[in-house]
């Protein structure tokens, strides 16, 4: 469920907060109050790309948040999976700030991308907007339509075709790697084998690159080092550490104040001796080995030489043998392996027109319900003498989808021909549709919260309050928030917020206020009349409300 949405310096929103509640949350406001600047807001925290000329003032950050309640385990698990942490409160916070420089983007505290928002959101809210009915007129997306109402057995059965199907196209590509002609394939093998055995023969080792190069940076520096021990040595014997310990000595027997310094010499003087000594043996053991220097030279050439044809590692080089070793095998073996590639292919084929033929059997079932149930729906719109088809046929070949072409037929009227629903030309004829086929999507698989932006569109009179009826038939078990011109609809609202503008400081701003019971009263009223709240568009509006109430109870 969205619990809350926080908006600041958002185009005529100075600042708001919202908090929604269950069930049916209608939003009603003059036409240019912001109505849309709200759901806008909304898609930004859906994953939309921030723009600056969103910003209301360019020297604030605009910022936007939402937050979600999840109450279903299984959804919960999904959004996990894609890294997403949840605490017990079970809740989603999405976070956009917009700022001159750079936009942020976060969820539950943590940093993410667009895509991550939208992948995460998916799950939680489904938006739609009056011109989303228009996909109804797109026959390619009959199909997702009738594979939502079908449920779990379809989507997993899809899963498995579409993952079978990248399979089936890997082996296929495979294939034609071997439309080689001859000379070609020869020439590839000589390559291959050359490769092979440069690598082989370097006979490469993880780490041994850094250990000779400390090696041959000393050597390389063994001038610069002898003659840095051998100075220091020289500075240290012409130290006179003894003659100064011989002098105070003299002192000492007459004044034992120096008794401690003279001690400091002495230990000076061991200090100074044992140093000489070991630098003494530096110097007898340092020796310059030309031949081990030649060596280890010749060596760090091979490993660059051969490393630096594959991104300058030796884990890359490996993976690269092997991949030679393997293409080398498949030229070698030609014939034998192009005939291996060919019966996987014939193989995943059969598994997977097996599937498709499943996934067509189910489809089939699940059209005659969500025929039935739909005219049953539409029926309920005031359509009564609906008629609704929906037609499967074979495609040429597998897809992802399947094997089959979904397209729905449609007969709104008494002797009326049924046609392609992409045929329809009246919005508020595709809203109703549209809304019908959300109802019976709404009782299966699904979102928790669905939003409707005028989906009234084109609609009036008895055919209002029978879409009013329908959306409060779908918030029984989804979250509704939507946005409506019409009284019927806004009087069987369970929260009513209202949208209005406001010239402060001679700069508009959009307000957003929950309403009370004579809050809703009044803004029904607004929208019964033309603005003059007079007694009987008053007792009009509670006429309205009341027997929402009616219903409802």
């Amino acid at each position: 469920m969205l619990e809350s949405l926080k908006v600041q310096n958002f185009a005529l929103i100075k600042e708001a907060n919202v908090e929604f509640d269950n069930n049916l949350n209608v939003l009603t406001g003059e036409t240019g109050s912001g109505k849309s600047i709200l759901i806008d807001s909304i898609n930004l925290c859906l994953g939309m790309r921030a723009s600056k000329d969103l910003m209301r003032n360019e020297n604030e950050d605009t910022i936007v948040s939402i937050v979600f309640k999840v109450d279903d385990d299984n959804v919960i698990e999904q959004i996990r999976q894609l890294d997403i942490p949840i605490d017990e409160t079970k809740k989603v916070i999405i976070y956009r700030k917009i700022t001159k420089d750079k936009n942020i983007s976060k969820i539950n505290d943590e940093n993410c991308t667009l895509l991550k928002i939208k992948e995460v959101t998916e799950l939680l809210i489904d938006i739609y907007g009056q011109h989303d009915s228009e996909t109804l007129r797109k026959n390619n997306n009959h199909i997702d339509f009738l594979d939502e109402y079908s449920g779990i057995e379809v989507f997993n059965l899809k899963n498995k075709i579409s993952n079978l199907y990248d399979e089936y196209h890997l082996f296929k590509d495979k294939l034609n790697e071997f439309n080689l002609d001859e000379r070609i394939r020869l020439r590839e093998i000589d390559i291959l084998e050359y490769e092979i055995k440069e690598i082989e023969e370097a006979k490469l080792k993880e780490g041994e690159e850094e250990e000779l190069a400390e090696k041959y940076k000393f050597i390389n520096n063994y001038k610069n080092i002898f003659e840095s021990i051998s100075a220091t040595k020289n500075i240290l014997q012409d130290v006179n550490i003894d003659l100064a310990i011989r002098e105070l000595k003299t002192a000492l027997k007459f004044d034992k104040s120096v008794e401690n310094i003279y001690n400091a010499l002495i230990d000076a003087s061991n200090i100074v001796n044992d140093n000489i000594k070991e630098l003494d043996d530096l110097i007898s053991d340092f020796e310059y080995d030309e031949k081990s220097f030649d060596t280890i030279d010749k060596r760090l050439e091979v490993i660059r030489s051969v490393t630096k044809k594959y991104n300058n590692s030796v884990s890359e080089s490996f993976k690269a043998l092997e991949e030679k070793r393997i293409r080398l095998n498949e030229l070698m073996n030609y014939e034998d392996e192009k005939a291996k590639v060919i019966d996987e292919i014939n193989k995943k084929y059969e598994i997977l027109l097996t599937l498709c033929k499943q996934l067509s059997d189910l489809r089939q079932k699940s059209a005659i319900q969500f025929e039935n149930e739909l005219i049953k729906e539409l029926k309920d719109l005031g359509f009564l003498d609906v008629k609704f088809n929906i037609v499967i046929s074979d495609k040429k070949d597998v897809s992802r989808e399947g094997i089959d072409d979904v397209k729905f037929f449609i007969s709104l009227n008494t002797g009326e021909k049924i046609k392609p629903l992409s045929d329809i030309a009246s919005g508020g004829e595709l809203s109703r549709i549209m809304l019908s086929i959300k109802t019976l999507l709404s009782n299966g698989m699904g979102t928790e919260t669905l939003i409707f932006d005028e989906v009234d569109a084109g609609i009036s009179g008895i055919t209002a309050s029978k879409v009013a009826i329908k959306l409060n038939k779908i918030s029984k078990n989804h979250q509704v928030i939507l946005i409506t011109h019409l009284p019927q609809i806004a009087a069987m609202a369970d929260h009513h917020f209202e949208i209005k503008k406001k010239v402060i400081n001679d700069r508009t701003e959009t307000f957003i206020n929950k309403l009370d019971e004579k809050g809703m009263i009044n803004e029904i009223g607004r929208l019964i009349g033309d603005g003059d709240m007079t007694p009987n568009v008053i007792s009009s509006a509670k006429e309205l409300k009341n027997k929402a109430k009616q219903y409802k109870t």
